[in-house]
């Protein structure tokens, strides 16, 4: 495991791309959700996925993250590919992978702190005074000590997505993926959770890969953005480059208008101002 780990270390040198996608296809029921998505995640930034709801944003997710295996096309992380990796290489590269859910997901039988330790309990030796203290850290460090002895059902929408967080950095992964995390969320309480999401990215430069509807959040958080539409990308690149792009599909989602039959577009909500 040493020499598979200074393999890692050395890639991560030799390249700013943590995670590739190429020619990704996937498909449920004859229907293709994603059609040959190529893309890149670099080492250190805040990519957000966005598009309309059944644009195929949590499906590309779950195929970044190994939970879902394309159709065609090939996923790497750090230059291994994520589907063919042997057993042990892909057990080191899940450790290094955190995992963050639109509902939490956190045990409801467990305190805040058991289900924060619950990953280094199942995959390190460390004592368990170790383990605890490195719980309340990572809780610490997404605003959540207070709350460490509470079950999940005491917690606020807010509180249980902060905790969820605080779980998927346990074990210290290079690489976050979020799906929807200011869903539910009133604005103020969103705000709270972009803030730890830049706060986490920023300061300890972990790689986060967020995918949201929320476009005020999008904004707040990205440093590149990939827009997909009807399955594909339909723009990529630096955020202010693509909240301006000019393709009209993406002037109607991101200005919140519906298409009129002339493609001319009807305002609904004024232009959110960022």
């Amino acid at each position: 495991m040493a020499s598979l780990s200074i393999d890692l270390r050395e890639q991560r040198r030799s390249t700013d791309d943590l995670v590739r996608a190429l020619a990704l296809t996937t498909c449920f029921g004859g229907r293709t959700v994603l059609d040959g998505i190529d893309l890149a995640i670099r080492a250190g930034e805040v990519f957000v996925i966005m598009g309309p709801s059944g644009c195929g944003k949590t499906t590309l997710l779950r195929n970044l993250c190994g939970l879902l295996p394309p159709d065609l096309g090939a996923v790497s992380v750090r230059g291994h590919d994520l589907y063919s990796a042997p057993p042990q290489l892909l057990h080191h590269l899940r450790l290094n992978t955190g995992l963050s859910f639109q509902g939490g997901a956190l045990l409801g039988s467990l305190t805040v702190l058991e289900n924060v330790a619950l990953p280094l309990r199942e995959n390190t030796s460390l004592p368990e005074a170790v383990i605890l203290d490195t719980a309340r850290m990572k809780l610490d460090m997404v605003g959540l000590l207070h709350a460490a002895e509470l079950l999940p059902s005491s917690l606020s929408g807010g509180m249980k997505k902060r905790a969820a967080i605080a779980r998927a950095i346990a074990l210290d992964p290079d690489i976050v993926y979020f799906d929807e995390p200011s869903a539910g969320l009133d604005p103020i309480t969103a705000a709270e959770v972009d803030n730890v999401i830049v706060k986490l990215n920023k300061v300890f430069g972990i790689t986060m890969v967020v995918v949201t509807h929320d476009l005020p959040s999008a904004y707040a958080i990205a440093d590149r953005i990939v827009v997909l539409l009807d399955g594909r990308v339909a723009a990529l690149g630096p955020r202010d480059e693509v909240w301006h792009h000019s393709d009209p599909r993406l002037r109607d989602f991101i200005e919140r208008r519906l298409p009129a039959e002339d493609g001319s577009g009807m305002d609904v909500i004024r232009h959110i101002e960022v």
